[in-house]
C-alpha cells in the first residue's frame, strides 16, 4: 500500500496536456515561468513508471530519446518545429494506450470518520493520553496501530480483533505489575475478579467496571462468528478501549 496525493494524478494531467499542445519556441529547460519541456518530458516518464503502467512506458519509450536530445542543449534553448511536432505526434499516439491502461486502475479514497483519520493511519500514539502509547507492549501497539488502520480503511470487524487483543495485552501486564508474578494462564474475568479483591491496590473501580464491561458486551461475542461490527460500533468501541488503557497506563511505570 502506497499513500499517495491526489494532486500528484492532477499535475500528471497538466503533463500530458502540455505535451499534447507543446509548439514550436517553448522554451527547453525551466525558466523563472515554471517547469518546461525538459521537466515535463522527465515528469511525464517518471510518473509511469510510479504508476507501474508497464505498457504505456513501453509505447512512450521514444520520448526518452528526445529527453537525451534535449538535455545537452544551452540553456536558452527553445523548441524547433521539427521537435516539438515529434513530441505532439509521439503523445497523440501514446494518449490511447494511457488512457485504454488506467481504465484498469481504481483509486480508493479513505473517507472522513468521527475519529481523525489521520492519525488512525500515521499517528494512532496522539489518540492515547500522552505517554500512554510508549508505555503498553509491543503486542499492543502493533494492535492499536493495526486497528486505527482497520477503522480508517472500514474493515470495522477486523478492527474490533485488533482493539480488543490490544486491550487484553495490557491488562495482562497490568495485572502482572499489581500481583507481582507471572501466570501462565491469564484469563481477562479472572484477572479482573482478582484484582477487585486486592482492595489496598487501589484500583480504580471505574476502570475495573469498565474491562468487565469490555469483557462481557464486547470480547466475548467477538469470539463468535455471528457477531459483525459496523463502522459506528467499532468507533465506539475504540473510545472504551482507550480509555481503559490510558487509565491502566497512567499506572505502568
Amino acid at each position: 500500500m502506497k499513500t499517495k496525493s491526489i494532486f500528484g494524478y492532477f499535475y500528471f494531467g497538466t503533463t500530458v496536456r502540455y505535451l499534447q499542445d507543446i509548439s514550436e519556441g517553448y522554451h527547453v529547460h525551466d525558466t523563472e515561468r515554471g517547469a518546461l519541456a525538459l521537466t515535463n518530458l522527465r515528469r511525464f516518464l517518471e510518473t509511469l513508471s510510479d504508476l507501474d503502467l508497464q505498457v504505456t512506458k513501453r509505447a512512450a519509450e521514444p520520448l526518452k530519446g528526445i529527453v537525451r536530445e534535449l538535455e545537452p542543449l544551452p540553456e536558452d534553448a527553445r523548441l524547433t518545429a521539427t521537435q516539438a511536432k515529434k513530441i505532439n505526434d509521439l503523445m497523440e499516439r501514446i494518449r490511447p494506450t494511457l488512457e485504454a491502461e488506467l481504465e484498469g486502475f481504481e483509486a480508493y479514497v479513505v473517507t472522513p470518520k468521527r475519529i481523525d483519520v489521520v492519525r488512525l493511519l500515521k499517528d494512532v500514539p496522539f489518540l492515547l493520553a500522552p505517554g500512554a502509547f510508549s508505555k503498553i507492549s509491543d503486542v499492543a501497539r502493533y494492535d492499536l496501530t493495526e486497528g486505527g488502520k482497520c477503522i480508517a480503511f472500514e474493515r470495522p470487524t477486523a478492527a474490533a480483533f485488533h482493539i480488543l487483543r490490544a486491550t487484553e495485552s495490557v491488562l495482562r501486564f497490568y495485572y502482572c505489575g499489581h500481583v507481582k508474578r507471572n501466570r501462565v494462564n491469564l484469563m481477562w474475568g479472572q484477572m479482573v475478579q482478582h484484582l477487585r479483591g486486592r482492595p489496598r491496590e487501589k484500583i480504580p473501580e471505574t476502570l475495573l467496571n469498565n474491562l468487565d464491561d469490555i469483557r462481557l458486551h464486547f470480547r466475548n461475542p467477538t469470539q463468535h462468528p455471528e457477531k459483525v461490527y459496523d463502522i459506528q460500533e467499532v468507533q465506539d468501541l475504540w473510545g472504551r478501549c482507550t480509555d481503559a488503557i490510558n487509565r491502566m497506563a497512567a499506572d505502568l511505570t
